[in-house]
């Protein structure tokens, strides 16, 4: 007998939790952090450099997910010397002012070898994933409008968040938001139920 109704009662209980995920998921959907953190990343660094040329990065560089960019815009790994727009694999953020449309990446210089082909200080070059969210026409390497600069705290988050390309970084850093939104959630659901409760026995 217990363990007939104890049968009836598990799948009742199963479709009961889901319910309230479910239900919860939407309620923390409506606190969604990304249109917001997008408004704010959508818009050029303070300080930057427009770029007009941009080239494709060789087959090695493309794997690494970086962005190549003029020596010139690098500065001194050691603090001393060349101040540079960036530092030696310092996020940056390509900002393209013809769409709106923007990037956070990893930033080096160009080998100083022979017969390694250099770029100009109006240049950048990107493997074909940073050049398809830019929106780049194919093969169009020269009159763009492209702005590079050092991305900020907001741009930092966002990148962490959605364009880091290792997906259990971006799970995590996110998993981070959605407990931090359903933590604030819930204590305002306490608080508004409290109130009710308070108002309730007032009455009566």
């Amino acid at each position: 007998m217990k363990e007939n109704i104890k049968t009836q009662l598990v799948p009742k209980f199963d479709n009961l939790v889901l319910g309230a995920a479910k239900m919860l998921w939407k309620v923390m959907k409506v606190f969604d952090p990304r249109p917001i953190q997008e408004h704010y990343a959508a818009r050029p660094s303070v300080k930057n450099v427009a770029i007009s040329k941009c080239f494709s990065l060789n087959k090695t560089d493309a794997e690494q997910n970086i962005a190549r960019i003029a020596n010139m815009h690098i500065g001194s790994s050691t603090g001393r010397g060349r101040q540079g727009l960036i530092l030696r694999k310092g996020l940056i953020k390509v900002y393209n002012a013809e769409n709106g449309k923007f990037v956070m990446i990893r930033a080096q210089g160009v080998p100083t070898q022979p017969g390694e082909k250099q770029i100009p200080r109006d240049g950048i070059a990107l493997n074909y994933d940073a050049k398809k969210a830019l929106g780049i026409p194919k093969n169009q390497e020269e009159g763009l409008q492209l702005f590079i600069g050092p991305a900020n705290v907001g741009d930092q988050e966002y990148y962490s968040m959605y364009q880091d390309p290792d997906a259990s970084s971006r799970t995590a850093r996110a998993l981070g938001w959605y407990l931090a939104i359903g933590g604030v959630v819930f204590g305002l659901f306490q608080m508004a139920l409290g109130l009710l409760e308070g108002a309730i026995s007032m009455m009566f």
